[in-house]
């Protein structure tokens, strides 16, 4: 059975190289970055918002293809309402493809850590455009909009991901293991 598999948290927490080392596993398996696509639209900057949630449609789209062929997608994302979680979730049951909702979760300090490292060393091309949106002094914010939504999802799976990013992984896997199928 295809796996649906939602990897959130705060921007600098490690979901997307975790989501992309996941979908590494698996053959054919879709890392998909939302990101990305919004920054492969043009002009997105004009509107970010707007360019945002026209990129998790695409997401969607995209999303549902690989699932309805049999196929896995993992998708690392900073998700702060429940909207687009719910949607993924309904596109898991259209595809009877396994759902698994995943947060990769930090305290303020250990986050404004990793956003300070990530401004002073990108290590992909798209910290450069998220070093501007975001910093370490919006890691409290960041921290909270989780442990807000996370009161919405209590069916989502916090992994601790204060350690390196092979723990993180590792404990990414032993969830993902203990899932209901």
């Amino acid at each position: 059975m295809a796996r649906l598999i939602l990897v959130n948290g705060a921007p600098g927490s490690g979901k997307s190289t975790i989501a992309h080392a996941l979908a590494q596993e698996t053959p054919m398996s879709l890392a998909l970055e939302i990101d990305t696509i919004k920054h492969s639209l043009g002009r997105w900057d004009d509107d970010s918002q707007a360019s945002g949630l026209h990129a998790r449609r695409l997401g969607l789209v995209l999303a549902g293809e690989h699932l309805a062929a049999g196929l896995d997608v993992v998708i690392g994302q900073y998700v702060a309402r429940a909207a687009f979680i719910e949607q993924l979730e309904e596109l898991a049951d259209l595809h009877v493809a396994e759902f698994h909702e995943l947060v990769l979760d930090l305290d303020a300090v250990a986050l404004a850590r990793r956003l300070a490292r990530r401004a002073g060393d990108p290590t992909r091309r798209e910290h450069g455009v998220n070093n501007q949106l975001v910093g370490p002094e919006d890691a409290p914010a960041l921290v909270q909009s989780i442990g807000k939504l996370l009161l919405s999802r209590p069916l989502a799976h916090r992994v601790d991901a204060r350690g390196s990013l092979s723990a993180t992984l590792t404990r990414v896997r032993a969830a993902l293991e203990k899932a209901p199928k």
